[in-house]
């Protein structure tokens, strides 16, 4: 152990009664004690205070329970200070324990806002989104060239095929397209012919006529 660990280890050793200075010149007679001793107030490690006309050392452990033994004053404002810290630490968890269960109740209440929005929006529901406005001379025109385009030998073109080409060029949805193929159809009789079959198509009087040709 070095000379400075042993004086260091003395002033520890001395409890809360601490260590005359003077004594420890007298021990360590040797060393240059003002210079340590001032290195270890600067660095925490020690205090140097009087009793009286004497200067004692303490080390930092033990210098808080020297003047809440020896100081009336001290341990009153000590004890005060640690009840304001306690009450404030309870607050605090008070606080917390408020805020985490604020928290769990945000976070349901969000969930429910996000589902009543997403799932059950009466205004969404309600309204349907606006059909696409088309040209109807352009679309019979563009359903003629189709028909002519995938007709066979006997004219018959089912109207899934043309849905496919004019769905993607319009940009718009089946039920739309059957939609403007049956006022298509309706408005011109004479020139349209309809035949039963297929998997989607116009439906007459519960009949589902999948296939066009123009006569």
């Amino acid at each position: 152990m070095s000379l400075e660990e042993k004086i260091l280890n003395k002033i520890f050793s001395s409890g809360v009664s601490g260590v005359k200075k003077t004594d420890l010149k007298k021990e360590f007679a040797s060393v240059d004690l003002d210079s340590l001793l001032n290195l270890w107030i600067k660095q925490n490690e020690i205090i140097m205070s009087k009793k009286g006309s004497t200067s004692y050392c303490w080390h930092k452990d033990n210098y808080l329970q020297y003047l809440l033994d020896s100081d009336p004053k001290f341990k009153y404002t000590f004890d005060l200070f640690k009840e304001v810290q306690i009450s404030f630490q309870n607050l605090s968890n008070s606080v917390e324990k408020h805020v985490e269960k604020l928290d769990g109740k945000m976070i349901v209440l969000m969930d429910s806002i996000l589902a009543t929005t997403t799932t059950n929006n009466p205004f969404e529901n309600s309204v349907s989104p606006p059909q696409k406005v088309i040209n109807l001379q352009n679309f019979s025109e563009d359903f003629d060239l189709t028909i002519c385009k995938y007709s066979d030998s006997i004219g018959w073109v089912p109207l899934s095929t043309l849905r496919n080409d004019l769905s993607q060029k319009y940009e718009i949805s089946e039920k739309e397209f059957y939609d403007l193929a049956e006022q298509i159809v309706d408005e011109n009789r004479s020139k349209y012919e309809l035949s039963t079959g297929g998997n989607e198509g116009i439906m007459i009087r519960g009949l589902v006529y999948g296939y066009v040709r123009c006569l």
